[in-house]
């Protein structure tokens, strides 16, 4: 069910060294970001709940906009989509760094989103379209590494060049580097590629971008505002309409922007499902670790950024095994390791406590790594081989869409149920997070369960037809 290719060995792996290089942008950017964002909001004298829209925005954008833009470059071209979505990057970056103003400042962060939620569904459908099936693994998994390193160095780079020049300076660094990738992709990505003359589905598309953000902002209200409060119902309600109509609207389409008999087939259903699980159970490991580590173990801002980036590094190191491994092996079978790795890691994370110490929480991040590293890859390929090419460009988008928002409704359900544990204790309380940390994973547990279980079965149901 591949799409054929007729790329030359040396453009494929041209044109894999530019969207890896694009990834480590991206991802390095949510690290360098996050850490500027205490000095951003002193700067404007913005509030907590304003400025975290600097951080999560680009989380929407992607979440919200991928279906769209997937189909989007399935009809206009992936190639031109991600010329235009890094270039709108780079911009959005050069213009942040300018900022007069807090407004100015999320108005520009938006350009920059857009950008990103252009060019990142666009990555892997470009690398699943460019190489054939028995290279299609490596290649994925060298770009998931490009994005652990991103994840891993973020933070450190980013921390750096705020000590050095300021927060103007983290912006202007990702414009620059934008600058450098967009560069290299109008060199490498030449050529005007054949538009489809179909119809676009706006109505569904308008359908989504009210539906799938009003779900995150309730969501996210419902963990710090109570979720019986008027303001979250309000926004669950909107979503509801939004996700309902989208539904209905996709089901009745004459071009609809989803397929929805693409989720008929069992192996497509088994990787997004397998998906979705595995990203809300390891997403909270970026909120949830780096406070148990400050107020239970009392760790140094130092030593908590180091042993952070275990996890991404871990990621990276093991991405191109699985890639190698999927491509030699059955890519579900290896998917299937890596969420055995994600399993044994949250097991071991939801067991630390007030005593724990470094080489345990060491640990738990490094089978979180690995199993990421191992599961990522190996899904895409599994996914992609599923689908004819046709299809390769919106299929990128639902693995983005699903990972990013499932990540996200994850992260939101571990703080409601460390907040509802600790029942108004300070959360700076050792042994209180500690307690409540331990319940939120232990109950996360058996959602990790199930991914495996729905990854073996797949891999066992393959293996049985052949």
């Amino acid at each position: 069910m591949d799409k054929i290719t007729q790329t030359p060995p040396r453009e494929e792996w041209q044109q894999l060294a530019v969207i890896c290089l694009g990834a480590f942008l991206f991802f390095n950017n949510f690290g360098s970001v996050n850490v500027a964002l205490p000095t951003i909001q002193i700067y404007f004298g913005a509030s907590l709940a304003a400025v975290q829209w600097v951080s999560i925005m680009g989380t929407v954008m992607i979440s919200s906009l991928a279906f769209c833009f997937g189909r989007a470059g399935e009809l206009l071209g992936q190639r031109r989509l991600y010329r235009m979505g890094v270039s709108l990057y780079a911009l959005g970056a050069g213009l942040a760094a300018f900022s007069e103003s807090f407004f100015q400042l999320l108005l520009f962060r938006g350009v920059m989103s857009i950008g990103l939620a252009l060019a990142l569904p666009m990555s892997t459908a470009i690398l699943a379209s460019t190489f054939p099936s028995q290279r299609r693994g490596q290649a994925l998994g060298l770009f998931a590494s490009a994005i652990g390193v991103g994840r891993a160095t973020g933070p450190t780079l980013g921390g750096l060049i705020l000590y050095l020049w300021g927060w103007r300076a983290v912006f202007l660094t990702n414009c620059l580097i934008g600058i450098v990738v967009s560069a290299a992709v109008f060199t490498i990505f030449k050529g005007d590629e054949e538009r489809k003359k179909e119809a676009f589905d706006f109505v569904g598309a308008i359908a989504l971008t009210i539906g799938f953000p009003a779900l995150l902002i309730g969501l996210s209200l419902g963990a710090n505002s109570g979720w019986g409060s008027p303001r979250m119902l309000s926004w669950l309600a909107v979503a509801a309409a939004g996700l309902v109509s989208f539904v209905w609207i996709e089901l009745h389409a004459k071009n609809p922007l989803v397929d929805i008999s693409l989720f008929r087939r069992r192996s497509l259903a088994a990787a997004l499902l397998s998906l979705a699980m595995g990203s809300a159970v390891s997403a909270p490991i970026s909120v949830c670790a780096p406070l148990y580590m400050q107020n239970v173990l009392a760790f140094s801002p130092l030593t908590i950024g180091l042993v952070m980036a275990t996890l991404p590094l871990f990621t990276a190191l093991s991405s191109p095994l699985s890639g190698r491994l999927a491509d030699r092996l059955d890519a579900r079978f290896v998917a299937s390791m890596g969420l055995a790795f994600i399993l044994i890691g949250i097991f071991f994370y939801s067991r630390l406590g007030t005593g724990s110490s470094y080489p345990l929480v060491i640990l738990a991040l490094t089978l979180l790594g690995v199993g990421t590293g191992f599961f990522m890859p190996a899904n895409q390929k599994a996914a992609f081989s599923s689908v004819t090419g046709e299809h390769y460009g919106i299929l990128s988008a639902m693995l983005s869409s699903f990972g990013t928002a499932a990540g996200t409704l994850g992260t939101t359900i571990a703080v409601a149920l460390i907040e509802a544990t600790t029942q108004g204790i300070e959360i700076q309380d050792p042994g209180s997070f500690a307690s409540a940390q331990q319940f939120s994973f232990s109950a996360l547990l058996p959602l990790a369960a199930l991914a495996l279980l729905i990854s073996v079965g797949e891999w066992k149901s393959d293996k049985n037809k052949r």
